[in-house]
């Protein structure tokens, strides 16, 4: 077996021990103003959802490791939810961060999200996913099936925030959103904003596709290297 294939499953289990570390970390207990008692729990952020997706598919890694079950299913899970998703988490969240923390992470968590635990949340999933790439080969599904899955993905997300807002409003009778910059945008920024992300989550998915492309190509250049030596 070829030492990449060791590589990948130290980073599978590394990756899914992190994974498993960030989700267990009580969010219900940071004060995000109203947000400490809303509906939802830590399961309204995008952040811990992308946690448990991540820890999910490096768990699927790990079992394909030892017992070769690498599906369809497992191909559209990378391609659809896994890259593009955990992409768009570390990318979004830096910008936001750098542009303005208040929209995204407000000083006050400083004191209660340590840096390494931060980078866990937010930064591992990003370089991990491109890591692992690496290691595993992927075959992307067809474009139009791979899509459609993840505007499943990104749609359930944007109605499941807003549903929450419904459930905020009722509960204290005002217009509060799951995220601090959703609040500061008026009703057709907002509708731009989502818009914005979903073509961004478009556009990363197309990077992933040309990434595992060109590194499938490499591969087959290799192979086709030593099958002349020999």
């Amino acid at each position: 077996m070829p030492i990449r294939d060791y590589v990948g499953l130290v980073l599978s289990i590394c990756s899914a021990g992190a994974m498993f570390w960030g989700c267990s970390f009580e969010i219900d207990q940071i004060i995000m103003g109203e947000l400490v008692t809303a509906a939802g729990g830590k399961y309204k952020f995008l952040t811990i959802l992308n946690m448990y997706l991540q820890m999910f598919y490096y768990i699927l890694c790990i079992i394909n490791f030892f017992f070769g079950s690498n599906t369809i299913i497992t191909r559209f899970f990378f391609a659809g939810a896994v890259f593009p998703i955990g992409t768009f988490v570390c990318i979004s969240f830096w910008g936001l961060y750098h542009f303005d923390r208040k929209l995204i992470y407000p000083e006050a968590l400083d004191n209660l999200v340590s840096p390494i635990l931060n980078h866990v949340m937010h930064t591992l999933p990003g370089i991990a996913i491109w890591l692992e790439n690496l290691f595993h080969y992927h075959h992307y599904p067809s474009r139009l099936s791979g899509m459609i899955c993840l505007l499943v993905a990104t749609g359930g997300y944007t109605a499941w925030i807003h549903y929450l807002h419904h459930i905020h409003w009722l509960e204290f009778k005002m217009s509060l959103w799951v995220y601090p910059i959703l609040n500061e945008l008026s009703f057709m920024y907002r509708g731009l904003f989502f818009l914005g992300s979903t073509l961004f989550s478009i556009g990363l998915y197309l990077i992933g596709e040309m990434y595992t492309l060109f590194l499938t190509g490499l591969q087959i250049d290799n192979d086709e290297r030593k099958k002349k030596k020999t």
